[in-house]
């Protein structure tokens, strides 16, 4: 089973497939999805009786925020972006979300009583970095 990898089992066990267009992203089938909700339930019960309190954050962002947390020039070369001609200005999606969680840290000031600040987010972010493609 060691040269089965997980590409080989989702389609076998008709949980997902991924395909050209989908550009690594997985496609979830009925019985993948439910799989994938169930575990997902698990890790938030678990994290929740764990004292961390859930938040979401946008998946588009713009590179402004990349720019400000370093992570552009470390990483900008690889991340997906596009240009919003309305707003005049670049957006990325999120690759990581430690630039995000940082923004909902300071919108208000907090008293030490208050740390540590155990927040998570459940994630859904764009980890598929263009270096990461064959």
């Amino acid at each position: 089973m060691n040269d089965i990898d997980h590409r080989v089992i989702g389609n076998k066990l008709d949980l997902f497939h991924q395909q050209e267009e989908g550009a690594g992203m997985v496609f979830w089938h009925p019985r993948g999805w439910e799989l994938y909700r169930v575990l997902e339930d698990y890790v938030r019960a678990r994290m929740r009786r764990a004292g961390f309190r859930e938040i979401r954050t946008p998946q588009l962002l713009a590179r402004s925020l990349w720019e400000k947390s370093g992570h552009w020039e470390k990483f900008g070369a690889a991340m997906y972006s596009l240009a919003d001609a309305e707003e005049g200005r670049a957006l990325c999606l999120k690759p990581m979300s430690c630039p995000c969680h940082v923004q909902v840290f300071n919108q208000r000031v907090r008293s030490y009583r208050e740390l540590p600040v155990i927040e998570v987010e459940v994630g859904h972010f764009c980890a598929l970095l263009r270096a990461m493609e064959p």
